[in-house]
């Protein structure tokens, strides 16, 4: 299966409008079908939200019904 790929600039260069207002970084790299699958995102901390929002949104364009997070703050 494909992979997420997301641009170079990380998030915490960013202030909290420009994070908010940030496209849409990722691409699927693969074409296999999502509609089965379970998927979970790892994220290491939460601000904005917008990138678990953004490689969500895609993976669910994508078909796939059962996306879940988990985000890491110590």
């Amino acid at each position: 299966m494909g992979h997420l790929q997301a641009d170079k600039q990380p998030q915490t260069s960013k202030g909290r409008q420009a994070r908010l207002s940030t496209p849409q970084p990722f691409v699927l790299t693969s074409s296999a079908s999502l509609a089965t699958e379970h998927i979970v995102l790892l994220d290491d901390i939460y601000t904005t939200g917008r990138t678990l929002y953004h490689a969500a949104d895609l993976l669910r364009q994508a078909g796939c019904q059962d996306v879940q997070s988990v985000t890491l703050a110590s």
